[in-house]
């Protein structure tokens, strides 16, 4: 194939079919989480291992390989710009998919959904035990993820997998930047609670009805810029939001009729996430320029409401 133009379009339309993979995997994963029955949960979980392989494959293709070395070597003339830094991360992806056995991506994809609903119905009925096996599953299979890509002399295991949600940071530096603000923390909240000054509070355990609740939620979402043309608030045991692409990003909650903080805050942190989902570049859509750039840029626009 002659032409950068070419080659490169080529590219982007390989990484937007693994794109539309992952995004049928994250249909079923929302409707798991939403309204699927509790008996069909083995057969979402066998549902969303053959979607994994499926992009999992996609992801690992020699011939995408093959056209990203091709890029790579190219003068793309802005080494900062939207092509250089496409072309880049497909690198960083393929080559961490490429580290991993599709058996283990199917099987990684097949417990964490059998997982998900033992820990629905362990914290509905407070029985931490029956679902100690399902952890241990999963630590077990992260650990053999981690072993797989490999964190370097005198990293940790956890090196490895941080990777996948922040880009170069390592365990050491987040402990870094997070034990100052633990002593910080837990300074001030020992301040707080030594106080003589005690607000009253009652207003926030005050019996509030629940479809009060979701629609003064949804305008106050709507308010502060998430969009219900293209997505939409439902209820699952613990809020998430989950953007499916281009014009689909669905937000849920979880409610209390006697504690009117816990959904009205979990709405408008997922309507966070879900603004910064819907401002997304639509045409870079599957390449890096069309996702978010690291879980805690992502983070940070779900907590500043």
């Amino acid at each position: 194939m002659s032409g950068i133009d070419d080659r490169y379009t080529v590219l982007t339309e390989r990484l937007r079919k693994v794109a539309v993979l992952e995004s049928c995997g994250s249909v079923l994963g929302w409707d798991e989480q939403t309204y699927m029955p509790s008996g069909g949960a083995a057969h979402r979980a066998e549902q969303l291992a053959l979607l994994a392989g499926m992009a999992h494959h996609e992801a690992t293709d020699k011939q995408l390989g093959d056209l990203i070395g091709e890029l790579e070597g190219e003068d793309l003339g802005d080494p900062g710009g939207p092509r250089a830094a496409n072309i880049r991360e497909a690198r960083r992806a393929f080559d961490r998919a490429t580290c991993l056995p599709r058996r283990l991506v199917e099987e990684i994809s097949r417990v964490t959904t059998m997982s998900q609903q033992a820990w629905v119905t362990a914290r509905r009925e407070k029985d931490f035990p029956s679902f100690l096996p399902f952890l241990q599953q999963v630590v077990a299979l992260k650990r053999e993820e981690a072993a797989a890509i490999g964190f370097g002399e005198g990293g940790e295991p956890y090196d490895a997998l941080l990777a996948h949600y922040e880009p170069g940071a390592t365990s050491s530096w987040v402990d870094g930047v997070f034990s100052p603000l633990r002593a910080a923390t837990v300074e001030l909240l020992d301040a707080i609670r030594g106080s003589r000054v005690q607000p009253p509070v009652d207003i926030l355990t005050r019996s509030y009805p629940v479809d009060a609740q979701r629609k003064f939620g949804m305008a106050a979402s709507k308010r502060i810029g998430f969009s219900f043309e293209e997505g939409r608030l439902d209820v699952a045991a613990h809020p998430f939001c989950s953007g499916f692409g281009p014009g689909d990003c669905r937000l849920t909650t979880r409610y209390d009729e006697h504690h009117f903080p816990g959904a009205f805050f979990g709405t408008m942190h997922e309507s966070g996430h879900g603004i910064y989902e819907q401002g997304l570049d639509r045409e870079a859509y599957g390449t890096a320029m069309g996702v978010s750039c690291s879980l805690g840029i992502h983070e940070s626009q779900s907590r500043m409401w």
